[in-house]
């Protein structure tokens, strides 16, 4: 049984009729005086005027320009058999949109540019009833266009599909469209447009509803598979770099691995790799400046986006110490020969330790300790926070806390501290080297205004500043004041989510250093602390991509997700309606201290599967004709292609008749 599609554009049936009346209507012929009629009434004689049924000479053109006609109608009311329309089926095209899809061809064609193309043709070979969606699977699935039989909507989504920089989501994507077709699975089909560089192929291909067609060749790959970098925890001017490199060919290569700091380059290491290995370095250099460090394979091969990868360093900072002190050199030694320590000596103590900085006593203390970040060496008289007793009877080192930063690396066994003194504190203590009746010899209180350390120990009559352990010590107390403990910034792999924290009390309370002419009392200051950064978790957050795309975010608490995370580069968050200083930084302005809300990140593809450009099983073979099963050609194709003859032929017959 034939049905129609649009039986509503018949009536185009209609052209016939004026077709028809060309070939009847007789022509009226034009007056024209001649000479004389003799040559003009012999020809009168051999054509006799006919009958308008006895006009119709030129039959067969007649009958090929009405056949053409017909076909043209009936091409365009679409008949269907009730079997094929019976047979309609929708289809899921998961279009793969991963990193692995920009690799190269040779003839200069990405691979998700030749998958476009291919499911473009498929996309037109579609027929009234039959239905398409379009899913991408690169770091994420996403329905581009929902199932429909609009063929131009379907090219759109498909013209208007990213290319991302994460692997692939195939998973995912095969869930999304099952869940797409759960209603009618029987007449149901899932498209994979891919290059097979897939995790879980076999998983994938033993789905009845799945088939994958492939796109690409097996090309040469190197590949930056690891990269990390971390502030030296020995040097505080020190970084080490963790690069990973991998050669996912076939071939042996030489190539050159580059590393810059800030567009300077910094080393060059050459990389010598089999095909399949790996190799891993760790690089150790200097820099107290922070920013980008990129490292750059020489390499050219069919994919570039893990030939390079990105970090940020962060930067070391100068520490202001401010020592007070009535002429202690090798507290004035040690000091000076720290790097990014900014010393200056006063003989009196000020209210507070320089903003961001520390405060060094020695001995002659205040009878009210200054707020902020102080160290105590060798007290001598009461405090707000402590009474000076006698001095220790065997103040001999028997205990040090090894899980502290700040007695890390340091060997004190039977070390004698001189001079010690019994100190009774007015509130509780941390003891990190004890005695062997347990006084402390070096103990840390906390308060709100910033740690107060105390060393209890007479630098003139010990030998302790002729010990290593001496300037180790210092050092340690510096880098916990700086808060630098290794500061290993974590890369975020492409396809994965980021976490931003917004500062939290703590962190903001060690940021913002009271200023020594502020008068306001330290609660007050935590106080406003705390408001401020609760103020701030209610704001809305902007997010900016490498590519400058910009999306807002909005913080529940203290935590902020982003993601999945789909381009490689630098990520950066800052609140939408922000104050920036010169250097483009977003501030907030607290107790005159700038607590830094802006938030850097890098992200790489590091990812061994999506840089080894092999398929990882047979692809079904993948080009316009071959992909398109939606039924064949409909009917009104060969109906217009039989139109189209006629045409021709009729055209023909015209030709040949005027030559004649």
């Amino acid at each position: 049984m034939l049905e129609f599609a649009s039986p509503m554009l018949a009536w185009w049936a209609a052209l016939a009729v004026p077709i028809v009346l060309i070939y009847i209507i007789k022509v009226r012929m034009r007056r024209r005086p001649v000479s004389t009629l003799l040559f003009w009434n012999q020809l009168f004689d051999e054509k006799k005027p006919r009958a308008w049924w006895q006009q119709l000479r030129h039959w067969l053109s007649l009958v090929l320009q009405l056949a053409f006609v017909l076909l043209l109608v009936a091409a365009l009311i679409d008949p269907l058999w009730s079997w094929q329309k019976s047979s309609q089926r929708r289809v899921v095209l998961i279009l793969d949109n991963s990193a692995s899809m920009k690799a190269t061809e040779a003839d200069g064609i990405t691979r998700l540019q030749s998958a476009k193309e291919i499911a473009k043709g498929l996309a037109r070979s579609l027929r009234p009833g039959d239905e398409m969606s379009l899913v991408s699977a690169g770091g994420q699935s996403v329905v581009q266009v929902g199932l429909t039989n609009h063929a131009r909507l379907l090219i759109e989504g498909i013209a208007e599909c990213q290319q991302t920089d994460a692997p692939s989501a195939l998973l995912p994507a095969i869930a999304t469209a099952e869940r797409l077709l759960k209603d009618r699975p029987e007449k149901s089909e899932i498209i994979i447009l891919t290059d097979g560089c897939i995790e879980d192929f076999e998983t994938i291909r033993n789905n009845p509803l799945v088939k994958i067609y492939g796109v690409g060749t097996a090309q040469e790959n190197t590949a930056i598979t690891r990269y990390q970098v971390r502030r030296s925890v020995m040097d505080s001017v020190g970084y080490q770099v963790l690069i990973e490199v991998t050669n996912s060919g076939v071939e042996e290569i030489k190539t050159k691995l580059e590393l810059s700091l800030e567009d300077s380059l910094v080393d060059v290491v050459p990389i010598s790799l089999k095909p399949g290995e790996s190799q891993t370095r760790i690089l150790d250099h200097t820099s107290a400046t922070g920013g980008r460090l990129v490292a750059k394979l020489d390499s050219k091969d069919a994919l570039g986006t893990d030939n390079s990868a990105i970090t940020i360093l962060p930067q070391r900072a100068p520490l202001p110490i401010t020592l007070v002190t009535s002429g202690s050199l090798f507290l004035k030694s040690v000091l000076e020969s720290m790097p990014l320590v900014e010393l200056s000596i006063s003989e009196t103590a000020p209210n507070s330790a320089p903003m961001g900085g520390l405060l060094v006593i020695d001995r002659k203390m205040p009878e009210v300790l200054p707020r902020g970040r102080v160290l105590i060496v060798d007290p001598q008289n009461n405090t707000d926070l402590w009474t000076v007793g006698e001095n220790l009877e065997q103040p001999l080192v028997a205990h040090v806390a090894k899980d502290s930063p700040l007695t890390q690396h340091i060997r004190l066994d039977n070390v004698l501290f001189p001079g010690a003194k019994q100190l009774t504190f007015s509130q509780p203590v941390e003891s990190l080297i004890r005695d062997p009746l347990d006084s402390p010899l070096l103990a840390r209180l906390k308060r709100p205004g910033g740690d107060l350390w105390i060393l209890t120990c007479n630098l003139e009559q010990s030998d302790l500043p002729l010990r290593i352990a001496f300037p180790v010590l210092i050092k340690n107390a510096i880098e916990w004041f700086q808060g630098n403990e290794g500061q290993l910034r974590p890369i975020v792999p492409t396809g994965t989510l980021a976490t931003f924290s917004i500062p939290s009390q703590e962190q903001a309370e060690a940021t913002a250093a009271p200023d020594a002419d502020q008068a306001e009392a330290t609660t007050d200051s935590a106080i406003a602390v705390e408001s401020t950064t609760t103020e701030l978790s209610r704001r809305d957050l902007q997010v900016s991509s490498p590519s400058g795309k910009k999306s807002s975010l909005s913080a529940q608490g203290e935590q902020v997700l982003i993601g999945p995370i789909l381009e490689c580069g630098l990520w950066t968050v800052a609140p939408i309606s922000d104050s920036r200083d010169a250097t483009g930084i977003a501030k907030v302005e607290l107790n005159k201290g700038n607590v830094d809300y802006r938030w850097t990140f890098a992200s790489n593809l590091t990812n061994r599967s999506e840089s080894d450009l092999k398929p990882r099983g047979e692809l079904l073979t993948a080009d316009s004709l071959s992909v398109v099963s939606l039924g064949g050609r409909a009917i009104w194709f060969y109906l217009a292609l039989l139109g189209l003859m006629l045409l021709t032929t009729e055209w023909w017959l015209y030709q040949r008749r005027v030559v004649g």
